[in-house]
């Protein structure tokens, strides 16, 4: 009976030693595993390596995740902010533009009362730009003799047109001045006299006829060859200062013409 128990004693110890996952020993999936062998050992914590290096990617991840949405919300201000500095630009050059406009226009003033202080003065200049441009119209719409009047004129600007084309500068001149008699487009008949007398090498008067066109309205056509003109009548006159100026105007503001092109040949 001995023998019995004790033979049934040593089956169960075999069988407990040869079966430990009965109580969880040498289970390396277990959340708390033990009774391992070594190699079970490293598989554990290669495992936990691999769970710990996981961990940090998801980990670095995320935070790579929060700087790209920091980075886009950061890329929209720029994009925001430059085209704020774009329109802002544009507002300073254009300020500049009529800043530069006016002083060009003073300066040449200047220089127009040094020639001759009997011709368009400064204040006349001055006033023309602060807003006074307005020409004084004759009293057409009073009776019709008026009327008629205006149509010769109107006739006999077109006249000068056609006789400055044709390079008859001493007819062209007359109506010219006739027109500016009767106040009939001032401007315009100004900016031809001024041609004339740049055409037959009169620079001085060229100037001189330049500034009262420009003081009258500097937002024609032909305001680049006025300017340009301006430059190479100053040039021609030993006023090789001034003249740059005036050919870097044309190159800054006309750019891309025959009269831009012309100036920077010249600086």
């Amino acid at each position: 009976m001995k023998k019995i128990v004790l033979i049934g004693s040593l089956c169960f110890l075999a069988l407990y030693a040869n079966e430990p996952s009965v109580y969880g020993a040498g289970d390396i999936d277990s959340p708390n595993p033990y009774g391992l062998s070594k190699t079970e050992r490293g598989v554990l914590e290669n495992r936990r390596a691999v769970q710990n290096l996981k961990n940090r990617v998801a980990e670095q991840q995320n935070r790579i995740d929060g700087l790209i949405t920091i980075i886009d919300g950061l890329n929209k201000e720029i994009l925001a902010l430059k085209e704020q500095i774009r329109i802002n630009n544009n507002r300073i050059n254009q300020s500049n533009d009529n800043n530069r406009t006016y002083n060009m226009l003073l300066e040449l003033g200047t220089m127009i009362d040094q020639i001759n202080k009997t011709y368009v003065t400064k204040e006349e200049l001055k006033e023309a730009l602060a807003g006074s441009r307005t020409v004084q119209s004759s009293t057409v719409s009073s009776n019709t003799n008026m009327g008629n009047s205006a149509d010769d004129i109107s006739t006999t600007y077109r006249r000068a047109v056609q006789l400055f084309g044709q390079k008859s500068y001493n007819a062209a001149r007359e109506k010219f001045q006739e027109a500016i008699a009767q106040n009939y487009k001032p401007a315009s008949s100004s900016y031809y006299l001024g041609e004339i007398a740049y055409y037959t090498k009169d620079y001085n008067q060229a100037i001189r006829y330049y500034k009262k066109s420009a003081s009258l309205y500097d937002n024609a056509s032909y305001m680049k060859v006025l300017y340009l003109h301006t430059a190479i009548a100053l040039a021609r006159t030993g006023q090789e200062e001034q003249a740059k100026n005036f050919f870097q105007f044309v190159v800054d503001n006309y750019p891309g013409t025959k009269a831009a092109d012309i100036a920077k040949k010249n600086l």
